[in-house]
């Protein structure tokens, strides 16, 4: 009690103590508080995923469309003190009314301290990374959600059980317009195109994301992400009178669960005869994000897909 009354006051000097100030205001703050300092303490945890994404691709000019669909499942796990995580995917992706060319892709991926390690359709590759905090903060899919949830005004919606555990369920509200230029930063690094307006691109989101956050130890326990933004011929660096556009919608559910127990990540003896990672393909010193917040992870697996046709 003593603590939360702490968190209360030390929210409500943040907030300027305004008139307009709510007493739900406060306890979301309070709440904001309390999943920062049990995250920060966070030595491992296991993680499951699902993602789905359907691109349109139209055609301005007569109207007609295709429809892209692609499905991910995915599990990981990570240890923070031993700077060691493994993600494993599989992705399907087809275009609708041509569902018999599905194609699929399985992903299995290591960060070992600065060195990471990509298994694309049974071929490894490895790449080093001297900024390893920054590594880590890329890849760590709880770090991910937690640069969302902290930078986004919340919204206490009610409490509802996750796998049998008690949580409380709030929303978050981000303004993309501040982290447009942000974004529009990290991006070019993913998706190499000097032409692309990253900022125009990231102005034009809608993102609605909602957190289930566990009562008695206030860690993130789920995340939904919904995500949808267009691709236009201005912000690809294109003329105006281009005729495509791309509508792209995404959907990303992760479960979080097994915090501060045995995780042991244990790199395969075949990674270690990995082949450097093409230089022609690597567009920066830092690691792709493999498991972002959002559409990115999309990306990521059309990347892959390229690289591995490549």
């Amino acid at each position: 009690m003593l603590l939360a009354l702490t968190l209360l006051l030390c929210c409500s000097a943040a907030l300027g103590q305004t008139n307009n100030t709510t007493l739900d205001d406060l306890m979301t703050c309070a709440l904001q508080s309390l999943v920062v300092d049990s995250s920060a303490n966070l030595g491992s945890y296991r993680f499951s995923l699902e993602m789905e994404q359907k691109v349109d691709l139209i055609n301005l000019t007569s109207g007609d469309a295709q429809k892209l669909h692609t499905r991910s499942f995915g599990y990981g796990m990570a240890n923070m003190t031993d700077r060691a995580l493994k993600l494993s995917m599989a992705s399907l992706s087809y275009a609708k009314g041509d569902e018999d060319n599905t194609s699929a892709i399985a992903l299995e991926e290591y960060l070992i301290n600065d060195t990471l390690y990509l298994k694309v359709d049974g071929n490894w590759t490895v790449m080093k990374m001297p900024d390893v905090a920054n590594a880590w903060s890329r890849q760590n899919t709880m770090t991910q959600q937690l640069e969302i949830f902290n930078q986004s005004r919340l919204t206490l919606i009610g409490s509802e059980k996750v796998e049998g555990v008690d949580c409380y369920m709030v929303r978050a509200e981000m303004d993309l317009s501040k982290v447009a230029n942000q974004l529009a930063g990290d991006v070019p690094s993913l998706v190499p195109m000097q032409s692309m307006n990253y900022t125009e691109l990231f102005r034009n989101m809608r993102l609605d994301v909602h957190y289930w956050i566990t009562k008695d130890t206030h860690l993130l326990k789920k995340t939904d992400v919904t995500e949808v933004f267009t691709v236009t011929p201005q912000s690809l660096g294109l003329p105006a009178n281009e005729s495509m556009e791309m509508q792209i919608n995404s959907e990303v559910s992760i479960l979080f669960e097994d915090f501060n127990e045995s995780v042991n990540v244990k790199l395969p003896a075949e990674a270690m005869k990995a082949q450097s990672f093409p230089s022609g393909l690597m567009v920066s010193r830092e690691a792709v994000p493999v498991v972002p917040a959002s559409n990115e992870t999309m990306t990521k697996n059309n990347t892959t897909q390229a690289a591995a046709t490549a």
